[in-house]
């Protein structure tokens, strides 16, 4: 099975440099993949907990964040983004008294769309608006979670290096989870106050990360009016 991932990429980058070169005047429909990485905080967003005059302060922890991504750049200035991604949710609480310090780390399978406004030459950047579906799992049996999660993410960055095959991309991506996390009435994760009335527990996500595009071809239409699949070159 590898070999054969193997062949195929290799096969489909030794046609992307035989391509020929794509008019300038063209406005093609052409398609990506990325490989990305990078890290990044959470916290969890608690109107009570943050009130707490009990909790001393809120411990933020860098996690690592990893995914790949396909994207179809529709025409000029709007784009797609679907992705598969992996990171993880945590949040430490310690406390101004001797009550012990709480740590929760969670780790989170993803599912992400993205539609990006994307800007023109080597300056040109990108903002997006997403929505990410994610499966959380932990071994910290106290803590009564909901195990799917759904994130609103805004992102925005632009291009390190790039060539007609290839680029380097920077991206901020800042996620708020729009459901309840904890699936138990009256439960506060980190609190040992009992609060009168409840809130619901909502992860606030910041990630910093590095990707790496490939751009693979596009669809477009040539002088003899035929529509086909073009591998990006070189010189294209």
């Amino acid at each position: 099975m590898k070999n054969t991932i193997l062949i195929i990429a290799c096969s489909l980058l030794w046609f992307g440099v035989q391509a020929q070169k794509k008019k300038a005047n063209d406005n093609p429909t052409w398609f990506n993949l990325e490989v990305k990485g990078g890290g990044g905080i959470s916290m969890f967003g608690n109107n009570n907990i943050w009130g707490d005059n009990e909790i001393g302060s809120f411990n933020f922890k860098f996690n690592p964040a990893y995914g790949v991504g396909f994207g179809i750049h529709i025409v000029t200035g709007l784009a797609v983004q679907f992705e598969k991604s992996w990171s993880n949710i945590s949040q430490k609480y310690t406390y101004n008294n001797s009550l012990p310090d709480r740590s929760y780390d969670f780790k989170s399978n993803e599912w992400a769309f993205f539609i990006r406004n994307t800007g023109e030459g080597e300056s040109g950047g990108f903002i997006g608006l997403g929505y990410k579906a994610s499966s959380i799992s932990g071994e910290d049996s106290m803590f009564i979670f909901n195990k799917k999660l759904h994130f609103i993410q805004v992102e925005f960055g632009g291009p390190l290096w790039q060539n007609n095959m290839f680029d380097i991309n920077l991206s901020m991506r800042l996620g708020y989870c729009i459901n309840d996390m904890v699936s138990a009435d009256n439960y506060h994760p980190g609190a040992y106050t009992v609060y009168d009335k409840y809130s619901p527990t909502h992860p606030i996500t910041a990630q910093l990360l590095l990707g790496l595009n490939w751009h693979i071809g596009y669809w477009a239409t040539s002088n003899c009016k035929h529509k086909g699949f073009n591998f990006f070159g070189p010189n294209s």
